[in-house]
């Protein structure tokens, strides 16, 4: 008596589609839609308004400016604007220790614009030094924010420290992001209303080129 044929799927052989030696195939990557772009987009300039509102005092910059950091960069890893209340308390914590860095930048304009002027000696090849040091001085200053972002509980002179030891180990994390800077800013001096959209978009921009140039330890 003969026994019937088991029935089901036949037998893969090895090496054919999922045998052991068969190729795996990753997932296919989900990229973001048009309304998850529009949604980043209209997230970033409504920090860009809430930081160029709080450095309206002018002395409040930097502090405004490590505030709207932490909310980019949550933002940028969460998926949505933080809570209200840890930026509030950052910007009060950093607003008097971000005074200095105030007067610095105004003094360090000043000889640019008296350089450029002929106020003082020095002419051109003065003028071009002096640009390019403020220019790595403010990817420096970049890096930094970008550091407060990353973990807001530090003080500014850790993160300093930190975008100091960036800048001159691997200079082109300082570079990078004060060439997007320069760019940003004089796109906001012809479209002056462009303004507060410019600090939210750079301020993103500051983050992704830092995590792919100096990257958090």
């Amino acid at each position: 008596m003969t026994t019937p044929a088991a029935t089901g799927p036949p037998a893969t052989p090895a090496g054919g589609p999922g045998g052991p030696n068969w190729p795996h195939e990753d997932e296919p990557e989900i990229r973001p839609d048009w309304r998850e772009r529009f949604a980043l987009g209209a997230d970033l300039a409504l920090i860009g308004i809430g930081v160029t509102v709080a450095a309206l005092p002018v002395l409040t910059l930097p502090a405004a400016l490590a505030a709207g950091s932490t909310a980019v960069r949550h933002r940028y890893h969460a998926g949505s604007l933080p809570a209200f209340r840890p930026l509030l308390r950052q910007f009060r914590r950093t607003l008097l220790p971000g005074v200095p860095v105030v007067l610095v930048a105004a003094l360090l304009l000043v000889d640019l614009v008296a350089l450029s002027r002929g106020w003082v000696p020095g002419g051109t090849p003065m003028l071009v030094i002096t640009a390019a040091v403020v220019t790595w001085l403010a990817g420096v200053a970049t890096l930094t924010l970008v550091a407060g972002g990353r973990d807001p509980s530090q003080s500014w002179k850790r993160a300093i420290g930190w975008a100091w030891g960036q800048a001159v180990t691997r200079p082109w994390s300082a570079i990078a992001p004060a060439l997007a800077g320069v760019l940003a800013f004089f796109l906001a001096l012809s479209v002056p209303a462009t303004i507060p959209l410019v600090v939210g978009f750079h301020l993103f921009a500051a983050h992704v080129l830092s995590d792919c140039l100096a990257p958090a330890e």
